[in-house]
């Protein structure tokens, strides 16, 4: 695994913005999969995929889980 970083900087930018609002953001790499955006409060979590058919819709599916949970508890 090369570092914790996403190679797109949509996905990116969605993760560190899922961080913020204090989702946990895991690296778990295995095939296509990235790693994943867990809400430790409900204990959900979104996939989130290392080659998406569109990092701009992947980025977007990660601002409405965040928008979901960021107030969970």
């Amino acid at each position: 695994m090369k570092g914790n970083r996403h190679p797109k900087a949509d996905i990116e930018a969605a993760l560190k913005r899922a961080e913020r609002a204090g989702l946990k953001v895991t690296r778990d790499q295995n095939g296509h999969r990235w790693g994943f955006v867990i809400c430790c409060s409900c204990n959900r979590e979104k996939l989130v995929w290392s080659t998406p058919a569109s990092a701009g819709m992947e980025a977007r599916r990660i601002d409405e889980f965040t928008r979901k949970h960021s107030n969970c508890a």
